[in-house]
């Protein structure tokens, strides 16, 4: 009966040794999980805190660095605010100035041909005569166009004597050489009827001749009224010959042509080539 009771006396020691450290064992497992999270959040916390350092250091220095910029960029806005006004007033003038422009060069251009037509008014009694040699007028010019008027277009139907002229002249240009072209001499009536019929006189008659030179005697008109005259050359030189066709220049300067018994007057020689076409 002893031995058995020993038995129970050994057995129960072992069952509580380990009993006691089986329900104590997760103990220090909590505490250290604890210890894990603590330790994790304050290292997020440091990590926070240097991140929010680092980005206020970050936009100081962003800060610094652009207030410059901004300071550039608001005299540039300035600037440009400024000179859109200069231009809107550049504008402004520019426009004010063209129109001016515009209503002057009209202006400009009537008081040409005005000027023009006052030139001419006072050339009415002027013929030019050409082909006449240098130094025959020995220097008494009026006398000598007057008495050489007289020699070629008197006689019956003519000049019954020399034609009361107020003065005669060579034009201001220098005298050629020996051998070359006379100057012009410019011829002033004194009344302008006895001008005209020197002119009809002078056409009646054909060709004139003086010492040996063909003598041409044409109007006095101005550089640009003889310019114009002259545009019409080449479609005079196109209705020259033709059958049935008669043509003249009025003044100042148009064309009147008479084709077929039909009568137009133009103003512009592309007006007069358009007309020979169509009835070519």
């Amino acid at each position: 009966m002893p031995p058995k009771s020993g038995k129970s006396q050994v057995s129960n020691p072992e069952a509580s040794k380990s009993g006691t450290p089986k329900a104590n064992s997760p103990a220090p497992e909590a505490n250290t999980a604890t210890i894990d999270a603590n330790m994790l959040q304050a290292f997020r916390d440091i990590v926070k805190e240097v991140i929010r350092e680092e980005n206020d250091g970050l936009r100081e220095e962003i800060s610094r660095a652009i207030a410059p910029i901004h300071k550039v960029l608001d005299d540039c806005t300035d600037k440009l605010r400024d000179h859109g006004q200069e231009l809107f007033e550049l504008d402004t003038r520019v426009t004010a100035t063209e129109a001016n422009y515009t209503e002057l060069s009209n202006k400009y251009d009537k008081l040409v041909q005005k000027l023009d037509d006052i030139e001419n008014r006072g050339r009415r009694c002027n013929l030019r005569l050409l082909n006449i040699n240098e130094g025959l007028e020995q220097g008494d010019p009026t006398k000598f166009v007057a008495d050489l008027l007289h020699e070629l277009l008197g006689g019956p139907n003519g000049l019954e004597k020399p034609p009361i002229l107020d003065r005669a002249h060579r034009t201001s240009a220098q005298p050629s050489a020996a051998g070359g072209r006379p100057r012009p001499l410019i011829v002033r009536f004194h009344y302008y009827q006895e001008k005209e019929r020197i002119q009809r006189l002078a056409r009646e008659k054909g060709r004139l001749e003086y010492r040996g030179n063909p003598l041409l005697i044409f109007p006095d008109f101005s550089a640009e009224l003889n310019r114009r005259r002259s545009a019409f050359n080449e479609v005079k030189a196109l209705l020259r010959g033709k059958d049935r066709v008669r043509y003249g220049l009025l003044y100042p300067a148009r064309l009147r042509v008479s084709w077929d018994g039909e009568t137009k007057v133009f103003d512009n020689p592309k007006s007069v080539k358009d007309y020979i076409d169509s009835k070519v």
